[in-house]
């Protein structure tokens, strides 16, 4: 999509007896989609009653007990007390757990509203890098420090922008209300869940409502609760959400999995003949920009113009790409080499621009000589690959089968 034009951002939700899902659309193309079946929803963001197993000086660390198959890493930099075995911590997953390995927690919990988030136990008060204004950000931070009370803090989200100090002083008294209901724990004996992320529509809503102008539901009972939920804290976002039957969307569900399955494929073709091949691995995620099938255009291959719109419409894609298969970390993107500093500058420039619009932060750097260019990308749960399939079990993923010995 040109970056120049202004796309129309839809949520489409799909639920089901045993799962849901949810998808954004940027006009009829898929940027995110999100993928939860009945109970589980996402750890990420989850908060835990948990219980010391285990002190690691040497790396640093004490292994949590919070109720799963593997215990959850805490770094002691972030214990506030001394990490003995036995003793009870309070903890938030920062980062899911991959490949057998326990998540990532922190004592440093985080507690998100619409326009606020609460960072009990710290002090301080932040604003989001989206706010540009200066004068926005210093009349919010002033707000805010007046409303936090002794031993918190806060971080104000980009949807805090403009906002009345009515607002947000509810927002803060409702966040503390629900982290001191977390911390009566009288019954709870760890391992124990005292806060659990709400369903994957109702996150997309809180961090990203004011974005969409049309939310859809194909089940009427669901299409209800979210906007009940609405109503008491985003009430402009409740007249956008509507219940429709999923044969009248457009795009038709169909439609809207083909683009995930498309997502899950290593090799994308772009509208230009040329195509891309986005590989994992376990340090980075490497993408290869070329002309292998390019069609007409190979015929042209040397002219700079070709190239150059080549490595324009990739740029588009690979920030789609990235954004939907929730890639996270390092991302090195090997462009079609051009001659002119110009235009290996004019696509950094578009690379950057259109990654403007993800919903994580970005950073993009500079093209080498070569055409390589590094981005990186905050983790924010699992990929789109880890959650919607598994291993394969003839191979255990690596893609490939041991030939018999006698033909080896």
């Amino acid at each position: 999509m040109p970056p120049s034009r202004r796309a129309r951002h839809r949520l489409l939700v799909s639920v089901k007896r045993d799962h849901r899902w949810a998808a954004w659309l940027e006009d009829e193309r898929v940027v995110e989609f999100h993928h939860e079946r009945e109970g589980e929803g996402s750890l990420l963001g989850n908060i835990y009653l948990g219980r010391i197993t285990h002190v690691e000086k040497g790396l640093g660390a004490a292994f949590v007990d919070i109720g799963m198959k593997e215990a959850a890493f805490l770094p002691l930099s972030e214990v506030s007390t001394p990490a003995v075995e036995g003793a009870e911590v309070v903890a938030q997953i920062e980062r899911v757990g991959r490949a057998g390995k326990g998540p990532r927690v922190t004592t440093r919990v985080s507690l998100a509203g619409v326009r606020l988030i609460l960072l009990p136990g710290r002090r301080g008060i932040s604003v989001s890098e989206r706010i540009a204004d200066r004068e926005e950000r210093s009349r919010l931070t002033a707000l805010v420090k007046t409303l936090a009370e002794a031993g918190e803090g806060f971080m104000i989200r980009t949807a805090a922008a403009g906002v009345e100090e009515r607002q947000l002083r509810e927002e803060a008294a409702a966040l503390r209300i629900s982290w001191c209901e977390m911390l009566r724990r009288d019954r709870a004996r760890p391992p124990a869940v005292i806060y659990r992320q709400p369903s994957i529509d109702l996150r997309l809503l809180r961090d990203h409502g004011s974005q969409f102008i049309e939310i859809l539901y194909d089940q009427r009972n669901a299409a209800a609760a979210a906007a009940t939920w609405c109503r008491s804290v985003l009430p402009a976002l409740e007249t956008q959400i509507a219940f429709r039957r999923d044969v009248d969307w457009t795009p038709r569900p169909a439609e809207i999995l083909e683009q995930v399955d498309d997502a899950l494929q290593t090799r994308i073709d772009l509208s230009t003949g040329a195509g891309l091949v986005i590989e994992p691995t376990e340090a980075m995620t490497v993408i290869d920009v070329n002309v292998q099938s390019a069609g007409s255009a190979q015929a042209d291959v040397a002219s700079e113009r070709v190239l150059l719109r080549t490595n324009l419409a990739a740029a588009d894609e690979i920030a789609r790409q990235v954004r939907l298969r929730n890639i996270g970390g390092i991302v090195v993107v090997d462009f079609i080499d051009m001659e002119e500093a110009a235009h290996r500058r004019e696509v950094v420039d578009r690379l950057r621009t259109v990654v403007a619009g993800d919903s994580a932060p970005v950073w993009v750097g500079t093209m080498s000589r070569l055409g390589l260019v590094e981005l990186t990308r905050k983790r924010r749960g699992p990929t789109l690959s880890e959650t919607m399939t598994r291993s394969c079990p003839a191979c255990d993923g690596t893609g490939r089968v041991r030939q018999p010995r006698d033909e080896a």
